[in-house]
């Protein structure tokens, strides 16, 4: 169950750094605001960035919290003991 929730967030955390290049392009040539129009809203640029680090920064905490239930890294971190 561990392994699926660490490649699930490895994976998410990877696309939302995409994103958030892409963002971040976007607000460095000109755009002041992104417009959803199937949800009928128009975002200040620098809000979705903030949004995005925030985001990306809980998917990598919760990446490396789940790395410590990986058997190789208990041994690592002295959490068990060799047998």
């Amino acid at each position: 169950m561990y392994y699926l929730l660490l490649i699930l967030s490895v994976i998410t955390a990877v696309l939302t750094l995409i994103i958030f290049i892409g963002v971040l392009g976007i607000w460095m040539k000109g755009a002041d605001s992104l417009a959803f129009p199937g949800l009928g809203l128009v975002v200040a640029t620098p809000v979705v960035l903030v949004l995005l680090l925030v985001f990306e920064s809980l998917m990598v905490l919760l990446a490396a919290y789940l790395v410590r239930f990986i058997p190789i890294m208990q041994l690592m971190f002295g959490e068990i003991d060799e047998l």
